[in-house]
């Protein structure tokens, strides 16, 4: 049997760094640039991830997208933090993603502010979802949380969701 640790080197040295990256690169800044503005910041951090991977290639777990994603969802989540701000998505990111499903197109904007002030890791999960279009399986490798963990938050985010539209509606019936 094998052990992690020599797969992780055996499955380095089968993929190389330049490969993945060009193959990723794209996927990876989506991702950032979905979440940081302006988009000069966003071409910062995603080139930040690659630093980052190129120094612990060796380190390798899985596939690189997923690994790739995870280094760049803590980054994301690094940059957010130091400048206490909110997340930004744009119109467009709803339209062509079907959040507009998520409400009529014209509460757009509120349905972003709702999932915007879900609890981080909910926040993320459900983007990953909705957004990058990745399985459960794939949202839960670039978290580094079980199958399970990754379902139960997703549950959560909709119920959270679900929980904010109604309490919208009786505040407007009671207007």
């Amino acid at each position: 049997m094998i052990s992690a640790t020599r797969a992780s080197a055996d499955l380095s040295a089968k993929v190389s760094f330049a490969d993945a990256r060009r193959e990723n690169e794209t996927v990876v800044f989506a991702y950032v640039s979905r979440r940081i503005r302006p988009v000069e910041e966003a071409e910062d951090v995603a080139a930040q991830v690659f630093v980052d991977a190129f120094r612990s290639w060796k380190r390798l777990k899985g596939e690189p997208k997923f690994w790739l994603l995870g280094i760049a969802r803590r980054k994301v989540c690094d940059v957010l933090r130091r400048q206490k701000r909110t997340q930004s998505l744009s119109e467009g990111d709803s339209r062509s993603s079907g959040m507009d499903g998520l409400l009529h197109a014209a509460e757009v904007r509120e349905a972003i502010l709702i999932v915007m002030n879900l609890p981080e890791d909910q926040r993320d999960a459900f983007l990953l979802q909705i957004l990058e279009q990745m399985s459960i399986e794939e949202i839960a490798q670039v978290m580094g949380k079980s199958h399970a963990a990754v379902n139960s938050l997703l549950q959560r985010a909709r119920a959270g969701i679900q929980t904010t539209l109604a309490r919208r509606q009786q505040e407007e019936v009671r207007s």
